[in-house]
């Protein structure tokens, strides 16, 4: 035989183990996808749900929260989670964080449905509660590969959503204004000005972002007072505890004749929560740094003519005027310029007078 049948003979057999290598792997494939089947589906008979919670709060407020939540069967006898009670199975979560269900393990074909909600034994003050309700409906089937259960969530409204969770907030109730301690600010003016000044006061917060009385800006409220009398600022309402400082002035106008109350009073609020209601307690200072209980500011005339620096620096140039009255001490200054007038005039003669006397003696 010659060298090249032999080759054509070599490469035929080759091609024939070859095919029936791949066919006895084909084989050994369908064999053990007999015994070890493979599956496209994505559940098990086992199901495990997740809840997550979130739980928000205002600063200032740091206790731990736990909230309850009731996974209840819609058919008796549905299978449920260890440590449930019946058709009921009742977990808690505290703060924010993530409570598991499960696993529930299905041993027969069918469809079950649960509902899942918070329950809240009674309401507290501050508190919101996420009252939505989900429905869990599990589907099992029996394909050729076993027991298979799919899980589909569905919301309040109905809609599918692919997890559960629960929104839950603590916010105590703002701090009541109508019984908030408000002293009032109180203008006193000596001397006896013609015409009653108008003085300005204000209200300044340590912090700008402060609660404020309204209409105030940037942390300022201003307020005016004209002559002698009293008024207030107002009232405001505080939504987080802590420590809140104002301060009380008198604002320097510059009118002329007036000297201004330097003093300055400092209001602390500490406010607290009280089993869900903001409570304020208030003490106001003064620049002793003793308790008082109103914002006293005096106001002292002397004259608006020849005042010095706005404000203050008052000097009275006829010190002879006792009354008081600004009309007669002018007319005092303008007898006494008269008078002095005059008395030049006299002076002026006499010299010349004198002059004309020695040059008639010379002659």
């Amino acid at each position: 035989m010659s060298r090249g049948k032999r080759s054509e003979k070599m490469g035929i057999r080759k091609k024939i183990w070859r095919k029936r290598f791949l066919s006895g792997c084909m084989l050994l494939v369908c064999l053990l996808a007999q015994v070890f089947p493979l599956t496209v589906y994505a559940a098990s008979n086992d199901v495990a749900l997740a809840v997550e919670q979130v739980f928000t709060q205002p600063k200032g407020t740091t206790a731990a929260e736990t909230f309850t939540y009731t996974l209840k069967a819609q058919q008796p006898g549905s299978p449920m989670p260890a440590g449930s009670i019946g058709d009921m199975y009742s977990f808690a979560i505290t703060d924010t964080g993530t409570g598991n269900i499960g696993p529930i393990t299905y041993s027969t074909t069918g469809t079950y449905r649960y509902e899942l909600r918070q329950t809240v034994a009674a309401v507290q003050t501050g508190y919101t509660y996420d009252m939505r309700v989900y429905t869990v409906t599990v589907y099992v089937t029996n394909p050729s590969s076993g027991l298979q259960a799919d899980v589909v969530i569905e919301n309040e409204n109905g809609l599918k959503v692919s997890g559960i969770k629960f929104e839950n907030q603590y916010a105590p109730l703002a701090s009541d204004p109508s019984i908030m301690v408000d002293p009032p600010v109180r203008k006193t003016v000596s001397g006896s000005p013609s015409v009653n000044g108008t003085f300005t006061f204000k209200l300044e917060a340590e912090d700008k972002s402060s609660p404020m009385v309204a209409g105030s800006k940037d942390g300022v409220k201003l307020m005016t007072i004209v002559g002698p009398g009293e008024e207030d600022f107002g009232t405001w309402s505080y939504t987080e505890a802590g420590t809140y400082k104002y301060t009380i002035s008198e604002v320097d106008n510059g009118e002329r004749g007036y000297t201004y109350d330097k003093a300055i009073y400092t209001i602390t609020d500490q406010v607290t929560d009280v089993n869900g209601q903001l409570s304020v307690d208030r003490t106001v200072t003064n620049t002793d740094n003793k308790m008082v209980g109103s914002y006293d500011f005096v106001n002292q005339y002397t004259s608006a003519k020849g005042a010095g620096a706005p404000g203050g620096g008052i000097v009275n140039i006829v010190r002879s005027v006792k009354t008081g009255d600004d009309t007669m001490a002018g007319l005092y200054q303008a007898l006494f310029f008269i008078g002095g007038l005059v008395l030049m005039a006299c002076v002026v003669y006499l010299v010349r007078s004198q002059k004309k006397r020695g040059v008639k003696a010379k002659l």
